[in-house]
């Protein structure tokens, strides 16, 4: 086949038409009044946060920056947490410093978004720090009553921006149910904690937050009196998922062959050990507690959460 007789997008070697789908678009993600350094914006807010912002398309590449337009009156600081949509756990969290004048303010993150979508939002916000907003149009606002477990839309733009560089020219949309081969995108990190648990107290043991599973959990009760009736509990999303005590387990004949909740060692008032090899998956954190009604004991917790990253 000759050159005069390929169609018009053909050019092997790379011409205008093939350098629009093959090279990387740098841009700025932002909805906001454009405002000048050192100007106040229209509206602010002090030491507020699970209020966050809602870039639906398009945000697929390698973040560089994250800026929010802050200011603080002191020596505090504010997190910015994200993730692909409002109801997932936080995947990343970075830190901004804001300055003593009005200015954008700057996280680097310089890692890649394997997202179209990017919910970004103030997790933490000392007291002393402000942050900006406007009440103009297109609004993309959101706030939580409940530390991020739900999102109530709001009329009004954060401002906050992206900074982003190897962005695609654009994902195919689609619609309605398709088979699809999940993307390695988890990195595997272990918790470890050692907490004294008082008496006929509910305790926290231990936590992670963001979105992933579970799938290896051990727990010890440290050598004491009724170590064996202490109850441990997991907790996924808020919602009670598992909760057993080693005294339980050994009555319904489980021991350090029956998988996936395996008892390794038992014995009363001495050391007992539970391990959980079932897969328990979150959105937001999953949390880990226990509880013993007859003496104060001491626990100590290991676990192996699977992020998504």
């Amino acid at each position: 086949m000759s050159t005069e007789d390929h169609p018009d997008w053909w050019n092997p070697v790379g011409g205008a038409n093939s350098q629009d789908s093959t090279l990387e678009r740098r841009s700025t993600i932002w909805n906001d009044g454009d405002p000048t350094p050192g100007d106040a914006p229209p509206i602010s807010l002090t030491g507020a946060d699970y209020y966050g912002k809602f870039f639906t398309r398009g945000c697929r590449g390698m973040i560089s920056s994250i800026q929010i337009y802050c200011i603080r009156t002191a020596a505090g600081n504010l997190d910015l947490s994200f993730s692909p949509h409002p109801c997932l756990g936080p995947l990343y969290t970075v830190t901004v410093t804001p300055g003593a004048a009005w200015a954008w303010a700057a996280a680097n993150f310089r890692q890649m978004w394997n997202y179209d979508s990017l919910f970004i939002w103030v997790s933490r916000c000392d007291v002393d720090v402000s942050w900006g907003y406007d009440q103009d149009t297109p609004p993309d606002g959101h706030r939580s009553p409940d530390g991020g477990a739900t999102w109530i839309h709001r009329i009004d733009r954060m401002y906050i921006r992206v900074y982003s560089r190897g962005e695609t020219p654009g994902d195919v949309p689609v619609s309605g149910i398709i088979n699809n081969v999940p993307i390695p995108n988890m990195s595997s990190h272990h918790v470890e904690d050692n907490v004294d648990v008082p008496m006929g107290v509910l305790t926290l043991i231990s936590e992670v937050e963001g979105a992933g599973y579970v799938d290896l959990v051990i727990m010890a009760v440290i050598q004491t009196a009724s170590s064996q009736v202490t109850g441990f509990q997991f907790h996924a999303d808020g919602v009670l998922c598992w909760e057993w005590s080693p005294f339980d387990m050994s009555n319904w004949g489980m021991n350090d062959d029956t998988q996936p909740m395996s008892l390794l060692v038992y014995a009363e008032d001495d050391w007992c050990v539970i391990m959980c090899t079932k897969k328990w998956e979150f959105r937001r954190h999953f949390e880990i507690y226990a509880l013993n009604n007859f003496a104060p004991v001491r626990v100590y917790t290991r676990m192996y959460p699977n992020m998504m990253r």
